[in-house]
């Protein structure tokens, strides 16, 4: 990470990373065998002053730790043929971190030495100690965390002239001239070393013989010093120290905010994945239990239950009203059967939101130019928390450790089609093409020829935090017959009327495409995702308990045929969605909109929600096959996501019309059902948009039948599509960003890091799988016949999605680059 970018090259320098520079063999030798002749002489230091007081000795601790360090590393590293590769593995830069702040307590070790020498018989040990701690403790984090260089240059060179003063001007020194002039060319030395630098194996080398030179020094100037007068030990030093080594850091994180921030960085990415660890990391629900079993002697407390806007009902610190309608924290019987499990995550979640407030993954407080910078070459995976890679044992709680995502554990790369179509200026159609956003289109006609348009222009009117630029834009698209794939043609920025053609070279053009693409994320994590998913049907959950369960119908064959798909639902709903919205808390973290308009934007899009509007295939593929009557769309898109879905959609619809085909004899005998009445009356009553006419109001089989097949779609699949196998492009900071730096440079570490951490918890979290048997729950159906019927049909479906499976394997298409997916990968529902 580095503390400030400039904006990046729009070509494909953001694949190529750096060439570190080849060191020879002879020379990073040298720099490794002068450590040992420094380390060798400060041991020997220590080893012949045994009578010196212990702060006189201190310096030669810490140069024999620094050097004895530095001696190991580099002989490593000859060992392993990277020699003098001192940055090249995470452990090397810890390492070096280390002998940075080393440095640090040398300098230190070396003020307070002589400041004793020359004061300290004079009364003035105490404020020289304390002055020393604090001069100490600011280096260290100037040296730690980056601070700017002038500073550490303009403290040493200070320091430098102190000592110089206080060697010739004090007459505390008796040893003569001699120990005047030795501690002098030391005290130059120690600073030379700064200048002298160890950028390269030579100036290395030269730098340890300099130090080395400065430990002979001073071993005789203190030495000599102490034969002449010997010296009290002083007492209270090291509790001086104690005090004042922290005031001196305080002092430099508040007056260098910048190093605060890149500790604070560091401070948050030990702890914080830890709670996504346990999130995302805890124990299975195998399959759902039968409704029966859970509601067994509570039946009469199954009562309906109330909406209320959810700045009402989940009042927690909130900076602007949200409208959705969900439950109140009472949340569902269901639920509060999951018993100590749902008052884990409930505490879980409580605790979160106390330390969001405190100290937050990533902090919105703090100006994007004093925070960490992802460098630009980072594809994120040098980034991802190693504790996602860990496996946790807690008492009473079990193993916590996080699913393989479809590449094995650990960070999952962007797909090489994705990344060609970046560099080849065509990112938006990918998205486009292989479903994230192939429902933000619609068809246009441009100078005479069939086109798509992508407008966002209405999220241009939510304000952004300052350092982000704002959200909206448009793209055009035409269909490439040759190729047979969606192709961009322009871009228009946010705010501007300025049409931009596909150009990869052009840093104008890669700017909108940034922002375009950070558009699409925003609208998709929080507004598909977040709002129709989550919490839209959840929704459709309290409808169905209200119609069925509250009615003490819960063994109801429609009740049932949904209920595996939507067993959790609101558990994941009602009290993670909390940990989102607040002030503060993720979304604002990892989105560029001010708090207060992230909330205004949630309210539009429900305000806007057409339930199932993505399960509309017909309209999808009209808009795609717009001006070619006769064609199919295998034809013409055949790598569609939309030709995909379909294939899914036909066995939940067989599915389905097998459950309502089991349960009821007629479609007179749909809108004959008082509870499948009510439902759609409850469905219509909280939605502002009316039910597609698709569903015939559930008054015919074959509504019916369409409505249970697009909620597992959109619960199974769409969830999928926008909460899985999109991550894996939001992820890579080279290709998108959810948030675009106004300075064009790349992310802000911690609000990649944020992003990372709730991304993998909605993509791997444990959730139930789908090819999990689930026949289980249609044991409360009342008819023996009916349930033998709806278990014959659970397994025709999985038989097809079985057969699915071996043909998506089969077929030669790369389903992990085509983002297709398998249905072994599949969740029951939709999880987090």
């Amino acid at each position: 990470m580095q503390a400030n970018t400039q904006i990046t090259p729009p070509g494909t320098e953001k694949f190529t990373l750096p060439v570190p520079p080849n060191f020879g063999v002879t020379d990073s030798f040298f720099s490794a065998a002068s450590l040992l002749v420094f380390f060798v002489a400060s041991v020997l230091a220590i080893a012949y002053l045994p009578l010196l007081p212990r702060w006189a000795v201190a310096p030669f601790w810490f140069t024999a730790f620094g050097s004895g360090l530095g001696f190991l590393y580099e002989t490593w590293l000859l060992l392993r043929a990277a020699p003098y590769q001192l940055l090249g593995t995470a452990m090397g830069r810890v390492l070096q971190a280390i002998r940075l702040g080393n440095l640090a307590a040398v300098f230190g070790s070396v003020y307070l030495a002589y400041g004793l020498l020359t004061l300290g018989a004079f009364g003035h040990a105490g404020w020289v100690t304390a002055l020393v701690g604090v001069v100490t403790g600011f280096l260290l984090v100037v040296f730690l965390f980056r601070g700017p260089q002038y500073i550490a240059a303009a403290i040493l060179a200070i320091g430098l002239l102190v000592l110089l003063t206080l060697v010739f001007a004090s007459d505390g020194l008796l040893g003569g001239i001699w120990v005047r002039v030795t501690l002098s060319i030391a005290a130059l030395g120690l600073f030379a070393t700064t200048v002298i630098g160890s950028e390269t194996p030579r100036r290395s080398t030269i730098f340890h013989l300099v130090a080395t030179a400065v430990v002979v020094l001073l071993y005789f100037g203190f030495q000599r010093e102490s034969e002449a007068s010997p010296h009290k030990i002083e007492t209270g030093i090291g509790l001086r120290l104690l005090v004042s080594v922290p005031i001196g850091m305080g002092l430099a994180f508040y007056l260098l905010p910048q190093t605060w921030a890149i500790f604070r960085s560091l401070v948050s990415g030990w702890t914080w994945p830890y709670f996504y660890l346990f999130i995302a990391g805890g124990m299975r629900i195998k399959r759902p239990d039968r409704l029966g079993k859970l509601y067994d002697g509570r039946e009469d407390e199954l009562k309906p239950l109330g909406l209320l806007p959810y700045y009402i009902a989940h009042p927690r610190n909130l900076t602007h009203p949200v409208s959705v309608p969900c439950l109140d924290e009472a949340l569902t019987l269901k639920v509060h059967a999951f018993g100590f499990l749902a008052r884990l995550v409930k505490f879980a979640f409580a605790t979160a939101s106390l330390v969001n407030r405190v100290f937050p993954i990533a902090n919105i407080d703090v100006p994007l130019r004093l925070k960490p910078r992802m460098q630009p070459w980072t594809d994120g995976h040098d980034h991802w928390p190693n504790q996602f890679l860990q496996r946790v044992y807690l008492p009473r709680l079990g193993w916590f450790s996080i699913e393989s995502g479809v590449r094995g554990p650990g960070f999952q790369p962007t797909p090489q089609t994705a990344i060609e179509a970046y560099k080849n200026g065509q990112l938006l159609a990918f998205l486009v093409e292989y479903g994230i956003a192939g429902t933000f289109i619609q068809p246009i006609n441009r100078d005479g020829r069939q086109a798509f348009v992508m407008d966002l222009s209405r999220l241009e009117k939510y304000a952004t935090k300052s350092d982000y630029e704002s959200y909206g834009g448009m793209a055009y698209f035409v269909i490439d017959d040759a190729e047979r794939c969606m192709n961009l043609t322009h871009v228009v920025a946010p705010h501007s009327d300025v049409e931009l053609a596909v150009d990869p070279t052009d840093a104008r053009f890669r700017h909108a495409e940034d922002m375009i693409l950070a558009s699409v994320y925003f609208y998709v994590v929080s507004g598909k995702h977040l709002v129709e998913i989550h919490m839209g049907l959840n929704l459709v959950e309290v409808a169905l308990f209200n119609s069925f369960d509250a009615k003490q119908q819960w063994f109801h064959p429609v009740r049932l045929a949904l209920y595996p798909h939507l067993f959790a639902h609101e558990l994941a709903e009602e009290l993670t969605t909390q940990n989102l919205l607040e002030d503060k808390a993720v979304f604002p973290q990892i989105f560029a909109t001010t708090n207060v308009s992230l909330m205004r934007h949630l309210n539009d899009r429900f305000g806007e929600y057409a339930l199932a509007g993505d399960e509309n295939f017909d309209l999808r593929e009209r808009i795609l096959l717009t001006g070619r009557a006769g064609q199919a769309l295998e034809d013409v898109l055949p790598r569609s996501s939309l030709v995909w879905e379909k294939r899914y959609a036909a066995i939940w619809l067989k599915y389905a019309t097998d459950l309502v085909d089991a349960a009821y004899a007629s479609d007179g005998a749909v809108a004959a059902d008082e509870c499948v009445q009510m439902l759609y009356a409850n469905l219509s009553a909280t939605f502002r948009e009316p039910m597609p006419a698709r569903f015939g109001e559930l008054r015919t089989r074959q509504g019916l039948a369409r409505f249970i097949a697009d909620m597992m779609h959109h619960l199974i699949i769409r969830h999928e599509v926008y909460g899985t196998s999109g991550v894996r492009l939001a992820l890579d900071p080279r290709i998108n960003k959810v948030q675009v730096p106004k300075d064009g440079g790349p992310y802000g570490l911690d609000d990649w890091r944020s992003l990372a951490c709730v991304a993998m918890a909605t993509s791997r979290v444990r959730y139930t799988l789908l090819k999990t048997d689930y026949k289980n729950v249609f044991d409360d159906l009342q008819d023996p016949g009916v349930n033998q019927k709806y278990r014959a049909a659970h397994d025709r479906m999985k038989g097809k999605l079985d057969e699915l499976e071996n043909i998506f394997k089969s077929d030669g298409v790369n389903n992990y680059d085509t983002l297709r997916l398998l249905p072994s990968e599949l969740d029951i529902g939709a999880g987090y």
